[in-house]
């Protein structure tokens, strides 16, 4: 079976070889380096305080790496440093002794004998007493950088050792007092600088830079041959259920993704700078798959894996029921006394962290998504994103044994819970048949599947090309959204059109987000909908913005901004533009509308108001992309709003009014602008007529439909509506206190709602507050304002 053939494999590679560590440690005489630095001059060795003295008066807060950004904080690294720009190295004897090191740390590290490795200096350290640096990686400087070197300078100290860490291994190391320290170690290994104790530790950092001087592809020997077999049967097999039995109708895998040991990025990801055993196994897996006629790419992969995980520790008693602390008599308190500092509901049931001391039972689920590989060719690469099933996934080193990037862990939960889940990223070689090649690069996103369906209709090979694109429907999924998915989208695109086939188009189209559409798109979009016609176009649009309701995020308020020019595009492109530009608008307001008609039900203000303002500017696009039937409709459901919704359509006509050329008069967005201000003028003029509220009077609006039609809520309206109590004292039991506390909540009503815990049942108080008074004069000061601009920037036509 499948499962077997995979397992062999992993088991084959397991035994082959093994070149190399993650790290290594050699000693050379300190008459071997001279090293000079700007404002101190020559530096004797061994160092001694004085020298060291003058070296950190020439140094800089040492900085560190998250992400993009640069930082310098000395609670995650503390060091002096000075920058290779400001020292120089050498000797009679230096080249010699580094080359000499440099094979030996190649040998060490397992790299081929074929890579030549490059030191390439990048700075000088110095620790004092106290100082230090937090376990962390190295970001690779360059395309070619595979590790680092850091070369201890002899000095008298104590402390400072240098530990280096790779998938569950640690080695630590300490500098020499007499010798020069070479340290080397791949760049993926987490390592960090313990606190020196007394004295001085001082390094120099550099980077190792592989360079390859030779093809490294030999004749296959050694287990290629049972190599080879293992991927005949694997893609020969029907795929097999995780947990043992062959599902019905299980189709052969595609291909075989098997992961390395080690980390890289995707500048570093090459045959040739693999690390350690990853390159040895890489090598044997590619002879192998020449034997059995497969494709080989290498690919990062992103790992999640949910564990049922027990804690050294945890609050819970044997039947699961939240603990209290000791002395909690609040009957109300549901557990808060545990919570964190910060009092985050949940907080102590879910947190991140190191978790690993936690007892790993069993393997709840897994998750393999491939996101970059390389091309077969081995010109560059390129984005994908392709989840591998359980059936397809090999490795010899199981990802629990590996160090996990970010670690997750939840607690019982009543019903589930107690739950570890953990993240990893991998290098894989990724292997399929060549006869599968092109299937196997489409399931993926892959930009040149298409490029080869494009090859052929360029060529007039159009019914292999038809037939080859009808193969990708059982496959051809979601391929995202945004601007990452617009090389893919285009390329889509181009074939859509060429095919001549509307079910093929629409099926090339559909597994993309509307917000990847740009004004660049334009003439093909147009010409698709003049060859396919106004029902495809707006099937295809409606298959963009995704199911009803579905969340968008921010991509969809950024492409909306652009949304005017590209309908603006669309309708000067020859062909059918305008049957695309048409619903693109309509889908728009439509996510709008929904998006406003729920922030009409939020009560309170300071909640709604900045939502309903972010709104407006996003409708003013709309009403700016939109032709004249849409802007009729849209300008039609908004002046029958409630005034609340003035929030929202003041911002928009303020956003077209910073933009006059796009709200002009001869327009459909001009007239539906000019429609929306009068409404709004409208609405104002009343709201500032009304007499000035009395100050006797208390009354406010009702709480709203209660949805419960409990016997509670009409008496709460009958408080809330009446002009003079102020004040309302009510027993009520914890529940029914609960419920009102909510409503008035939800409302944003300026009333105080506390609970006086004297008898039984407790006595909810309930206060109106001066809010009464205050809201309503901001109102009227803001409606005043509101008015005066909208006269100014939109007058009323005459007559």
């Amino acid at each position: 079976m499948g499962q077997e053939a995979r397992k062999r494999l992993a088991e084959l590679l397991d035994g082959s070889e093994r070149h190399g560590d993650f790290s290594t440690r050699i000693e050379m005489p300190a008459r071997a380096l001279r090293i000079e630095v700007d404002g101190v001059g020559k530096l004797p060795l061994p160092l001694r305080a004085p020298v060291t003295k003058k070296l950190i008066a020439q140094a800089r807060q040492a900085r560190f790496g998250r992400g993009e950004q640069t930082l310098a904080d000395t609670g995650v690294r503390d060091t002096w440093e000075i920058t290779a720009d400001r020292f120089t190295l050498g000797g009679p004897d230096w080249d010699r002794t580094l080359s000499g090191v440099l094979d030996g740390v190649r040998t060490a590290l397992g790299l081929p004998p074929t890579t030549v490795l490059r030191a390439e200096p990048h700075a000088l350290l110095v620790y004092g007493k106290g100082q230090f640096f937090l376990p962390h990686q190295d970001s690779e400087k360059d395309d070619s950088m595979v590790g680092s070197l850091v070369v201890s300078l002899p000095s008298h100290h104590t402390g400072g050792e240098l530990v280096v860490e790779h998938a569950g291994r640690s080695v630590t190391y300490q500098a020499s007092r007499e010798r020069l320290t070479f340290a080397a170690f791949y760049a993926d290994c987490r390592h960090e600088v313990k606190p020196v104790n007394s004295g001085y530790r001082i390094t120099l950092t550099m980077n190792l830079l592989a360079e390859p001087v030779r093809p490294a592809d030999a004749a296959g020997s050694g287990p290629v041959v049972d190599l080879a077999h293992c991927l005949s049967e694997h893609f020969a097999q029907p795929a097999e259920d995780r947990y043992g039995y062959v599902r019905t109708k299980a189709t052969r895998p595609n291909r075989l993704v098997y992961l390395l040991d080690h980390e890289y990025t995707q500048r570093g990801l090459d045959w040739d700078r693999l690390k350690g055993v990853d390159a040895t196994r890489a090598v044997l897996l590619r002879q192998a798959a020449g034997q059995a006629d497969c494709e080989a790419v290498l690919a990062l992969a992103e790992v999640k894996e949910t564990w049922d995980a027990v804690p050294p520790h945890d609050r819970y008693d044997y039947y699961g029921e939240t603990e209290h602390f000791d002395g909690c008599e609040d009957e109300e308190c549901e557990g808060d006394c545990l919570l964190d500092p910060d009092g985050e509901p949940g907080a102590e049931r879910r947190r991140s962290g190191d978790f690993s001391d936690y007892e790993l039972n069993d393997l709840i689920d897994d998750e393999i998504t491939l996101g970059w590989w390389t091309r077969p060719d081995g010109t560059g690469g390129e984005q994908i994103s392709l989840p591998v099933p359980y059936a397809e996934v090999c490795a010899t080193t199981e990802n629990k044994d590996l160090t996990p990037y970010q670690s997750e862990y939840e607690g019982y939960m009543g019903n589930y819970g107690n739950t570890l889940d953990r993240w990893y990223r991998r290098a894989a070689v990724v292997l399929w048949p060549r006869r599968r090649s092109f299937e196997a690069r489409a399931e993926a996103g892959s930009e040149g599947a298409l490029r080869e369906l494009q090859s052929h209709l360029d060529t007039g090979q159009l019914e292999l090309a038809r037939t080859l694109a009808r193969s990708l429907a059982p496959i051809w999924k979601h391929h995202g959204s945004g601007p990452p998915a617009a090389p893919l989208f285009a390329a889509a695109l181009s074939v859509a059109v060429g095919v001549g086939e509307a079910d093929t188009a629409v099926m090339l189209l559909a597994p993309f987000g509307v917000e990847t559409l740009s004004e660049d798109h334009a003439p093909d979009l147009a010409q698709a909908a003049a060859r396919y016609g106004q029902t495809w176009a707006r099937e295809t649009v409606a298959s963009w913005f995704g199911p009803t309701g579905a969340y968008t995020g921010a991509d969809r308020a950024a492409w909306l901004e652009s949304l005017p020019g590209l309908c603006a595009a669309l309708r000067s492109a020859d062909g059918g533009g305008e049957a695309v530009a048409t619903p693109l608008a309509e889908g728009a307001w439509q996510a709008i509308e929904e998006q406003l008609t729920s922030l009409l039900g939020v009560g309170r203000e300071p909640e709604r108001r900045p939502a309903m303002e972010r709104l407006g500017t996003t409708l003013a696009h709309i009403v700016q992309a939109a032709g004249p039937r849409t802007a009729d409709t849209i300008t039609t459901t908004l002046r029958g709003l409630p005034d609340t919704a003035l929030e929202c359509l003041l911002p928009a006509l303020r956003a077209a009014a910073r933009h006059p050329a796009a709200a002009r008069d001869d327009t459909p967005a001009g007239g539906a602008f000019q429609s929306l201000a009068d409404h709004c003028q409208a609405r104002l003029t009343a709201a500032v007529a009304l007499p000035v509220r009395a100050a006797d009077d208390w009354s406010l609006a009702p709480a709203g439909t209660c949805r419960s039609g409990c016997d509670l809520c009409p008496d709460l309206d009958a408080f809330l509506t009446s002009r003079t109590p102020r004040v309302m004292e009510w027993p009520l039991a914890k529940d029914k206190r609960q419920h009102i506390h909510s409503r008035i909540d939800l409302a944003g009503l300026p009333v105080s709602h506390t609970t006086r815990r004297q008898g039984r049942p407790y006595t909810l108080v309930l206060t109106k507050t001066d809010a009464v008074f205050t809201r309503e004069r901001t109102a009227r000061a803001r409606a005043e304002t509101d008015l005066a601009w909208l006269r100014e920037k939109w007058p009323q036509p005459r007559g």
